[in-house]
């Protein structure tokens, strides 16, 4: 019996070649649409899950009440609350802190008979030597339990040991590292891990112990509190319980009488109120609560709309198999009737169909496998991932393709199967489908068309889509961000001794005429800035505070970055005094502090800290100002003089139409004040649309699988189109006989299908602003959904399914009507 299924269905295929291959193509196009984005799906939903304590690992979160500032959830904590943590409650096993470094350190390597060695390498981190207890690195030279026990080791990721010393060994070999985390100082490599960073939300080049360095220095010297320095991310392993993962609920209600215990006197000082909770490790990337882990966090939201884009794009596939199947039925009613007739039954008729269904879907299978390791290399230059064709095949994700693929043909199936079963034999031999009333009955037409207006509906939804998320990536690209960011260089300085020479270097290239002018900065906007300072007004008190985000920099910064003046004066180095707490603020500030704008000059803000209050003096006040991305409102923020030359980054302004000539002078003089390092730059207003990139890529595969999605609907409305002109030949060439024109009779044939886009477009349009005004609600600065996108959308969607159509409804109209009645 089943060989006589597939005997049959491929006759079938082979007698219908092109109904065969619209539906293959369509299933295939949509199945491998389908399949690339659930590995994208399965590797955001995968990170850091392959830790052996994945289901015990959790990240001590804070939400802060920061003087009358409203709470906010963030990632960090002080040193002291992990080994207080840990000692105090039995459920935790074990914890690890990481500190974020510089965004690059100097690697430096200097070998007997060979030149020096240098290159910057970007996320380094520094941990505690039980890191490796809590997460689990495949080592491939040396051993994770004992890797960071001394202070003078590095263990380095497997590619960055391949840049140092080649395919040699590295276990052993000495390196310089430069920067705060390094000091300049040497580190023997005592690791060397493979590079997981594409499934973990810790993306680590290499690691330093935290007890070196700067750091290192700070936690050995400085007087470490509750309150103050939040800049470690506190990692907990809890003990199983009974073989089970641990519940985190029980530690987590006693963390308010840990804070009054080990906290609260620290935090009363400094006018902080802190509420500690867990966030289960596997669960971070996709955290909404904390902007970046280590790394920019991402969110379900996006997920959702690329399942619903997979869902949709294979069910489109699927209304196609389905119309084209229904629509072809009368040629498949005299084969129904007879085999009734010999006795075959109705759940016989529908395995045989079904079985037809699942033969077309696996052969759709095959394509979509071929397609999916074509383009998989696009792929990931679309999304940014590193998806390997080899995942594909491994076990689970083959058995998931082929439920998948088993699961559309059933879909896709059923209801051919099921209507074509329930055909009358006696009415179908008697007159055929068409005499029988079978191929247009009224609900098989509704059905049909609501499947078409279904498919267009869905289309027009993601073109919509696709433009409000294009409209809001131009607003972000385009809006004034109340600073001057084209032309602005941004050169860091990642060692100790670059900082030494940037006086120097900033003399020798303000000789450039080019170079309007240059200032130093510990931050600029676009890039993250953890340091704040706590102010309140001398009649206030600590707790009555505000939290001001702050910046120390070089007197020309505010200059060169073009941020305006609104009162008072900028830093000037006619007035060297200012490097004696007096301080910038934006509008915001006074509008936190409640201090008017034509008062704000010579207005003090006090400070304390550690007991002691320092009044800072109001020199200056500049419009607000977007020193974050647009996800997030202005803030109040606060510059202040750098008493010394020390400074992360110097921002070059220039004139220049060609840029390459001016970067080159700038890299020469580099090298001839600092040799042994290489020379960086980014572009600033580059760095500040880096914060967009999940929108970015949101948006492009948004774009690509609304083109796929369009192509598949019309691949439908094709073979749709084309069965009506079949239907209707007589009908042609009566009016043709009569004096219809060829325009005449496109119109008729395509007036009913462009009635069913003009549905479509009218139940999507509602939908695609509901689902976009809520993206939208992502940014603090948005764009107000235009009324003519729904306009260009739905006219494109009218012009594609017109063009689709007229081209089966021309050729039928050209027909010679002679040939036409006489065929009839």
């Amino acid at each position: 019996m089943l060989r006589n299924y597939l005997k049959i269905a491929f006759r079938n295929l082979l007698h219908s070649k092109s109904f065969s291959a619209i539906n293959i193509l369509g299933l295939s196009v949509g199945l491998s649409c389908c399949m690339l984005l659930l590995l994208y799906i399965r590797s955001e939903l995968s990170f850091d899950k392959h830790h052996q304590h994945a289901d015990n690992l959790y990240l001590v979160g804070s939400k802060a009440t920061v003087g009358q500032s409203s709470g906010q959830e963030f990632p960090m904590a002080s040193a002291p609350y992990g080994p207080a943590l840990e000692a105090e409650y039995p459920e935790v096993a074990q914890m690890a802190r990481l500190f974020a470094t510089d965004d690059k350190a100097l690697l430096q390597v200097r070998e007997p008979g060979k030149p020096l060695l240098s290159f910057y390498e970007p996320k380094g981190y520094q941990v505690d030597s039980t890191f490796f207890d809590l997460f689990s690195y495949q080592f491939t030279e040396g051993n994770p339990k004992t890797a960071l026990n001394d202070p003078h080791s590095v263990v380095l990721s497997d590619e960055v040991a391949q840049k140092l010393f080649g395919n040699t060994a590295a276990l052993g070999r000495i390196i310089r590292i430069g920067g705060e985390a390094g000091n300049g100082e040497e580190f023997k490599v005592t690791g060397v891990y493979r590079n997981a960073a594409a499934h973990s939300h810790i993306d680590a080049r290499f690691f330093l112990p935290l007890s070196a360095g700067g750091i290192g220095s700070f936690l050995r010297e400085g007087r470490l509190d509750f309150a103050n320095n939040n800049m470690f991310l506190t990692y907990l392993r809890l003990q199983p319980v009974g073989g089970k993962p641990a519940d985190p609920k029980p530690l987590a209600e006693k963390f308010p009488a840990f804070i009054e215990k080990y906290a609260r006197a620290d935090l009363k000082s400094v006018g902080f109120d802190r509420q500690l909770f867990l966030v289960p490790v596997p669960d971070l990337h996709l955290y909404n609560g904390f902007q970046s882990v280590v790394t920019p966090t991402s969110s379900m939201i996006y997920l959702y709309i690329l399942g619903s884009i997979a869902l949709f794009t294979l069910l489109i596939a699927c209304i196609n198999f389905m119309n084209l199947s229904t629509a072809r039925s009368a040629k498949r009613a005299a084969e129904v009737g007879v085999r009734k007739v010999m006795g075959a039954e109705q759940g016989a008729l529908i395995r045989q169909f079904l079985g037809e269904s699942m033969v077309l879907t696996l052969l759709a299978l095959l394509i979509a496998l071929a397609l999916v390791a074509i383009c998989m290399g696009l792929f990931n230059q679309l999304t940014g991932k590193t998806l390997s064709v080899l995942e594909m095949f491994e076990p689970p994700i083959l058995l998931l393709f082929l439920g998948l693929a088993l699961a559309t043909g059933l879909v896709a199936g059923s209801y051919p199967a099921f209507y074509l079963s329930m055909f009358n034999p006696a009415r179908v031999l008697k007159g055929g489908a068409q005499a029988g009333g079978v191929t247009n009955s009224l609900s098989v037409v509704a059905l049909r068309r609501g499947l078409v207006v279904f498919q267009f509906m869905v289309s027009v939804a993601l073109v919509l889509a696709s433009f409000v998320i294009q409209e809001q990536m131009r607003y972000l690209r385009e809006k004034p961000l109340g600073f001057t960011q084209d032309q602005q260089i941004a050169i860091p300085f990642r060692s100790a001794e670059s900082r030494s020479v940037y006086t120097a270097f900033r003399s020798e290239i303000l000789r450039n005429n080019q170079v309007v002018s240059a200032a130093g900065t510990q931050f600029y906007p676009g890039i993250p800035n953890y340091s704040d300072m706590v102010f309140h007004r001398p009649d206030q008190t600590v707790e009555q505070g505000h939290d001001i985000r702050t910046n120390r920099v070089d007197f020309d910064y505010l200059q060169t970055v073009g941020v305006k003046l609104k009162e008072g004066r900028l830093f000037s180095r006619t007035f060297p005094g200012d490097t004696n707490n007096r301080i910038i603020v934006n509008e915001a500030t006074l509008s936190k502090f409640q201090i008017a704008d034509n008062k704000a000059i010579g207005q003090r803000l006090n400070f304390t800290w550690q007991g002691e209050t320092t009044p800072f003096e109001i020199v200056g006040v500049v419009k607000d100002f977007h020193f974050e991305d647009l996800h997030k409102r202005i803030e109040p923020f606060a510059f202040m003089l750098n008493p010394r030359p020390n400074f992360n980054y110097i921002i070059v302004h220039v004139n220049a139409a060609d840029m390459q000539p001016v970067l080159a002078f700038l890299e020469q003089k580099w090298k001839s004040v600092s040799p042994d390092e290489p020379f960086e730059f980014t572009f600033l207003n580059e760095d500040f649309q880096k914060n967009y990139q999940a929108e970015v890529q949101t948006s492009q595969i948004v774009r690509t699988f609304t083109i796929i999605s369009i192509l598949i609907s019309c691949l439908g409305l094709f073979g749709l189109a084309a069965f009506a002109a079949q239907q209707r030949t007589k009908e042609i060439g009566v009016r043709k006989v009569l004096g219809a024109s060829v325009g005449n009779i496109v119109m008729l044939l395509s007036n009913d299908f462009l009635k069913l886009v003009l549905i479509a477009i009218l139940i999507a349009s509602p939908l695609a602003w509901y689902a976009m005004n809520r993206w939208l609600q992502e940014f603090a600065y948005r764009i107000d959904i235009p009324w003519w996108v729904f306009v260009i959308a739905g006219g494109l969607a009218i012009l594609i399914a017109f063009l689709t159509v007229s081209f089966q409804s021309i050729r039928a109209a050209r027909m010679d009507p002679v040939k036409s009645l006489r065929a009839e």
